[in-house]
């Protein structure tokens, strides 16, 4: 039997020892890229097989426009134990769609490339936005996609004490004779309870840019908008929208999707102090001056 939902965020408790940095973050590159994925592949094969051949540590796409056969794919819910803060629905299968909006996280799960995808689609009528299983995903057609691949600095997994969750953490590339080019982003781990867009905004003067871009998908507990109805389940899952980051005379705009652990869909620009992590946010900012 699942624990009941939370109602407060002080009924939300991590299992472990709290991290002593709570938005870790590295300098990277960030060069922007654009690849083809072939009819019928794995897209889990596909991505690294590009990855190995580009000599990349990471990378970050965006899969808007995939169409996949069918795929397994899982929700956000609460847990089973009285561990951990949160876990997944069981996994749920789709009969195939084309993403409309959908984010990759590609780094290093034991030795081999993972992808951590969060995706909106429509299908049969309905909207949905779930935490995609990428050994399940394959390719319904060739597909153009793009994103920003990285050196300097990259996604690796790795057991994290504070919420025992396997997690995306951020670390330096190994050293070479080939020389590291000029950073231009920065890449980071939220922290639980970290503000997602505080966070961002006190990470962006890292990067030493008027105007940047900011990528990426995470998990919040809850979240308010400037312009929407709250998103008041305090499980969720999220991916940052396309024009999220701050452009010159228009401020700091974090434009996300959510779907919470009853199925009800959010979109919206986050107010600030109003979105805390739940679990971690695994983010990009790259310099758009």
């Amino acid at each position: 039997m699942r624990r009941d939902a939370p109602r407060t965020l002080d009924d939300i408790k991590h299992p472990g020892p709290k991290a002593s940095q709570r938005r870790p973050w590295l300098p990277c590159h960030a060069e922007p890229v654009a690849l083809t994925l072939t009819n019928g592949g794995s897209l889990l094969q596909e991505l690294g097989q590009w990855i190995d051949a580009s000599g990349y540590q990471s990378a970050v796409l965006d899969l808007s426009g995939l169409a996949l056969n069918a795929f397994d794919y899982v929700m956000p819910d609460c847990a089973f134990d009285d561990r951990h803060a949160a876990w997944y629905s069981d996994t749920r299968v789709s009969e195939g769609a084309t993403l409309v909006e959908a984010v990759a996280v590609l780094g290093r799960r034991d030795g081999q490339w993972f992808a951590h995808i969060h995706a909106y689609w429509q299908e049969n009528g309905n909207a949905h936005l779930a935490h995609l299983l990428p050994e399940s995903v394959s390719l319904a057609g060739n597909s153009d996609l793009n994103g920003f691949g990285l050196n300097g600095a990259g996604f690796e997994a790795e057991y994290d004490p504070e919420t025992e969750f396997t997690l995306f953490r951020v670390k330096p590339s190994q050293s070479t004779d080939t020389p590291a080019p000029p950073t231009n982003a920065l890449i980071t781990t939220l922290a639980p309870f970290e503000d997602l867009h505080d966070s961002i905004c006190g990470l962006a003067s890292k990067i030493e840019a008027n105007t940047f871009k900011v990528v990426g998908l995470g998990s919040l507990a809850g979240a308010e908008f400037r312009s929407s109805p709250p998103m008041k389940g305090l499980i969720s899952e999220i991916l940052l929208r396309s024009g999220s980051g701050r452009q010159l005379h228009d401020g700091q705009q974090v434009q996300i999707r959510g779907v919470d652990l009853n199925g009800n869909l959010h979109q919206g620009a986050l107010q600030p102090g109003k979105c805390p992590t739940l679990v971690t946010c695994e983010l990009l900012l790259i310099s758009a001056d």
